[in-house]
Parts: C-alpha cells; sequence; structure tokens
C-alpha cells in the first residue's frame, strides 16, 4: 500500500470515529481498540475492493495498470534538472566530439562499449577512456566549490 494511501486511510479512520462516536458502546471494559480496529479493518476492506474492481476495469478497457501517484521526487530531480540544463548544455560544448559521442552512446542510447567501438571505430579501451573523460569533465564543471 503506498504511503499517500496509508495517510488517506489514517485520515478516513479520524473522520469515520468522530462520525459515529456517539454510537460507540464500550464493549471492552473501557478500550476502544476494538472498534478502531474494526473501522479500520472495513475501510481497508474497501481500498482493496475497489483497487480490484478498478485494476479489473482498466484491463478489460485495455488500459495499462500502473500507478498515477504523484512522484514528488521524480518531480524535484525534474526541477533540478531544468535548473541544470544551461549549464549542462555548456558543459557538453566543452567536450571534444569524440568524447561527447561516446558518452551518448553510453549513457543516452545504453550501448555496451564494444558497440561503442565499432560505431567510432576505436578500440574498446578508446572507447571507455573516452567515456570516462567526458564524466570527468562534467563532473569537475559541476563540482561545488
Amino acid at each position: 500500500m503506498p504511503e499517500s494511501a496509508a495517510s488517506e486511510l489514517t485520515a478516513e479512520l479520524f473522520a469515520q470515529v468522530a462520525l459515529s462516536l456517539r454510537r460507540f458502546r464500550d464493549e471492552a471494559g473501557g478500550s476502544a481498540a476494538p472498534w478502531l480496529y474494526g473501522i479500520a479493518r472495513n475501510l481497508v476492506r474497501r481500498y482493496h475492493e475497489r483497487g480490484r474492481i478498478e485494476t479489473a476495469a482498466r484491463r478489460r478497457l485495455g488500459m495499462p495498470v500502473r500507478s498515477y501517484e504523484l512522484d514528488l521526487d521524480a518531480i524535484e530531480d525534474r526541477l533540478v534538472a531544468e535548473g541544470l540544463r544551461k549549464g549542462l548544455a555548456t558543459a557538453l560544448d566543452s567536450l571534444s566530439e569524440g568524447q561527447r559521442e561516446a558518452l551518448e552512446l553510453r549513457v543516452v542510447e545504453e550501448r555496451g562499449y564494444d558497440e561503442i567501438a565499432a560505431k567510432l571505430g576505436c578500440s574498446e579501451t578508446a572507447a571507455r577512456i573516452r567515456v570516462m573523460r567526458a564524466i570527468g569533465k562534467l563532473t569537475r564543471l559541476f563540482a561545488p566549490g
């Protein structure tokens, strides 16, 4: 269960408790725990039932079954990347053509060093060195301080 769903269910639990407090009957010698657990159990059951129904409906409609939860980490990463965009373009321009092409093949296209070497017409060792030097240069350019 995602953290956001747990938070929503907890909030709903307290709302249900507040709304049904007048109907509470002490059947556990002063403890409200069984009553609270009963409400929580029903909320969790309904949550999972709703999830099964939505998943079945998506499958019938041919829609992808995935989470559409708000991913705050991804948003933060995008904002940081946007802030680095201009500097990164300048930094990439400072690389030699061979380094930049090797880096693109390795990082963007996720190719192996054997493929990079074949594409660039060099040895695997030379391809590794080009990528390593490109990464090293970018690291130095973006190092704090």
